[in-house]
């Protein structure tokens, strides 16, 4: 029976640092630990970029460079998705047809291309099916 996959989008690896919001830390670390342990997980090379960006500069308290890039580097054992040109084109297309920013399409964009079926997020509408890739904001 294979596992379906989800991928996670930024805020959820960022929620999973940030000491100012205990609540959503534990869940978004239970969630990671899940999808580790069920081998279901995929992110893609956007996600690692803008998770380095927020957990260095914009958090609260932010991690050292150092702590950033071992998380990184933990990361990296998932599935990644590189954003080459074909899930460039792919979220262009996707913005095309449902109005979202281009980097939300690009995150949906890299859930189609990494096979995942669900989108862990908070910043796109939840319950939403944006070409057979369902979102759910597993902080609601």
């Amino acid at each position: 029976m294979s596992v379906e996959r989800r991928f996670l989008d930024t805020n959820v690896l960022v929620y999973a640092n940030d000491v100012a919001s205990p609540e959503k830390r534990e869940r978004a670390r239970a969630l990671i630990d899940e999808g580790v342990r069920a081998d279901s997980l995929v992110v893609s090379t956007q996600v690692f970029a803008e998770f380095w960006v927020t957990v260095t500069r914009k958090l609260a308290v932010t991690l050292s460079p150092e702590l950033a890039k071992r998380q990184l580097a933990l990361l990296s054992a998932l599935k990644v998705v590189p954003v080459d040109l074909g899930v460039v084109m792919e979220a262009v297309g996707i913005q095309e047809r449902y109005g979202l920013s281009f980097w939300d399409a690009q995150i949906l964009a890299a859930a189609k291309a990494g096979g995942a079926g669900i989108v862990l997020s908070e910043d796109l509408a939840d319950g939403r099916d944006y070409g057979g890739v369902r979102v759910e904001n597993p902080f609601r």
